[in-house]
């Protein structure tokens, strides 16, 4: 039996989320009061707006991770690594009062620079995630993501999981942010991830890991005029600035 590619399952399921979240999401904004300012000149007074959502569409922040090998299907080199994770992401999809379980969709465009602690190496690369937020609870954000990316490492000298220089990072986890002031927020996630190198060179055996990480994330916020920003459209453009 051939082989899906996980990256294009990835694809083709936001494919399929981003087609049935459309429709919701026009029906919500055709709710919306069709005068927003009822009074010339003043500005509209409406329900405020969830504490987390005062933010623009740019994403940036920085994640600091300790990842270890697990025993699924083997564990010869006891692998430990140090990582850290600046990423720049864009927020495509944001909907407080949507129906949908799904409340926000980001494409994260993360680094990835690190340095195993046993039995020694180094890796850097990147990785392209896609990131669902979930209902928010109070200041807190949960979310789910995941992705893949290359990376180039020297941890194939020292550990036989791992065929050549060239390996590929996929990872998936859940995560929870903290919404300390309006645009910026405390992370904590887990990640369970793969390495190997997806068949570029044989053996290619691989090993399997658990991640745990800590970081900020700061959400750039929108420069509209205040009076535009206040203004409710029946139908949304999403603004990449």
């Amino acid at each position: 039996m051939k082989r899906v590619s996980p990256v294009r399952s990835l694809v083709f399921f936001c494919a399929v989320w981003t087609f049935l979240a459309i429709p919701a999401y026009c029906r919500s904004a055709s709710n919306q009061p069709s005068d927003p300012f009822p009074i010339p000149g003043q500005p509209y007074q409406g329900t405020a707006e969830p504490f987390w959502t005062e933010h623009g569409r740019l994403a940036f922040g920085f994640q600091l991770g300790l990842a270890l090998e697990n025993h699924i299907p083997h564990d010869p080199s006891h692998i430990n690594m140090i990582m850290a994770q600046p990423h720049i992401g864009i927020i495509v999809w944001d909907s407080p009062h949507s129906r949908l379980p799904i409340k926000r969709f980001e494409l994260i465009s993360e680094g990835i620079l690190g340095g195993s602690t046993h039995p020694g190496g180094e890796l850097f690369g990147t990785s392209l995630l896609f990131r669902l937020g979930l209902k928010p609870m109070s200041r807190f954000l949960p979310y789910i993501d995941a992705g893949s990316g290359p990376v180039h490492t020297t941890l194939n000298t020292k550990s036989p999981e791992l065929t050549g220089s060239t390996q590929f990072l996929s990872q998936g986890g859940v995560g929870l942010q903290y919404f300390f002031a309006p645009e910026r927020a405390l992370v904590f996630e887990y990640r369970y991830f793969h390495m190997s190198n997806g068949g570029l060179q044989q053996p290619n055996p691989g090993f399997n890991g658990s991640m745990v990480t800590i970081g900020f994330t700061w959400l750039r916020r929108s420069r509209l005029p205040r009076m535009a920003s206040s203004h409710r459209s029946r139908f949304h453009i999403p603004r990449f600035w």
